[in-house]
């Protein structure tokens, strides 16, 4: 058996057995229930979950976007979800974990936790390591799954990292990540910084895959108004709403007012600020065209809250600003589907029934 922990861990493990590898090295228990978890009956789980929240009058929140490598107890991610009214969270794993490392996690919380495959975040991901999208193939594949993490194509340095780096989003990497989520159906999350030259690169690939369902992440974000024109616009979004039907988008999680580290500039432009009123807070609203580009498009934006280990002690915030500041603005209608309803539907593959 550590011949063959060792054979796997220095071949990058391109195939199926890893996952059920590192299912068993959680425990003959842990592997026992997992067995039993397929996606219908975890499906059950999340659906009375939900249930219960809104019986209570409440409006569930499903985070489609959290980074977990299982350096924080889950049970203080429990808290906090329960503090915060969010009832599931995608749970995508660091590159060097592997996706099965989620299963430890689900088998704690099965009616909180939604299984999600590794993100592509990482010096596997970046130096285009064959193995990773090997072994990336057979979790997507597997069924067990509900989602693919956050690949990142241009991504630049930011409040918890140094990361300054560009894998293309038209390079073979990208294109077998692209191929699966058509050829699967899964959702998968996309960090690729929205500066104009930047663009061609996502038009050609959201017009080359049409049937994969492409999740954006961050947008309303401002990161340098010299090279950043059109999409911190709500008008150069609508256009590509509206040019590619199988394009969704997360929504900023900076707090108002806060500056990128790289460029000093003001990261959220989904807020109009009024600083005239003194104290350590400005007074923030949602600008009034990202409320409408919202409730135009109700179905294609989400919730997450881009939490890491560094980041984790701005859960609450994070959450909190999502309900105050936007939520709470929409509509009844559109907030229930920006909140939960979408990411539901991804999770599901059908609206979710009244």
């Amino acid at each position: 058996m550590r011949r063959l922990e060792a054979e796997m861990k220095n071949r990058g493990a391109a195939c199926a057995a890893v996952v059920v590898f590192a299912v068993l090295a959680l425990g003959g228990a842990v592997a026992a229930r997992a067995q039993e978890m397929d996606r219908a009956s975890l499906l059950r789980g999340y659906e009375a979950r939900i249930r219960a929240v809104l019986a209570r009058g409440e409006l569930p929140i499903i985070d489609v976007e959290h980074h977990w490598g299982g350096k924080i107890a889950l049970s203080d991610l429990l808290v906090k979800m329960d503090r915060n009214g969010v009832v599931l969270t995608w749970l995508g794993q660091n590159e060097k974990n592997g996706s099965a490392h989620v299963w430890g996690s689900v088998q704690q919380a099965p009616d909180r936790i939604v299984p999600v495959t590794i993100h592509g975040d990482g010096p596997r991901w970046h130096g285009q390591d064959p193995g990773l999208l090997a072994e990336l193939a057979a979790d997507v594949r597997s069924g067990r799954y509900f989602a693919m993490g956050e690949f990142e194509a241009r991504h630049y340095i930011s409040s918890t990292n140094d990361r300054d780096v560009h894998l293309p989003l038209d390079s073979p990497s990208f294109e077998a990540v692209f191929q699966l989520a058509e050829e699967t159906g899964l959702p998968f999350l996309v960090h690729h910084e929205a500066e104009d030259a930047m663009l061609p690169e996502m038009e050609r690939m959201l017009a080359r895959h049409p049937r994969a369902k492409v999740i954006w992440c961050h947008v309303g974000r401002n990161r340098d108004s010299a090279t950043w024109t059109a999409f911190p616009t709500p008008d150069g979004v609508r256009v590509f709403l509206m040019r590619y039907p199988n394009l969704y988008f997360d929504l900023n999680q900076a707090k108002p007012g806060s500056r990128h580290r790289g460029t000093n500039q003001v990261d959220s432009v989904l807020y109009d600020i009024d600083r005239t009123k003194g104290g350590d807070q400005p007074d923030a609203r949602l600008n009034p065209a990202w409320k409408r580009l919202l409730e135009e498009f109700p179905d294609r934006f989400l919730i997450g809250t881009d939490v890491n280990t560094k980041r984790f002690d701005g859960y609450d915030q994070v959450i909190q600003t999502f309900r105050l500041l936007i939520l709470n603005r929409l509509s009844p209608e559109t907030a229930a589907r920006i909140a939960w309803k979408n990411a539901w539907r991804f999770m599901a593959g059908q609206e979710w029934r009244e």
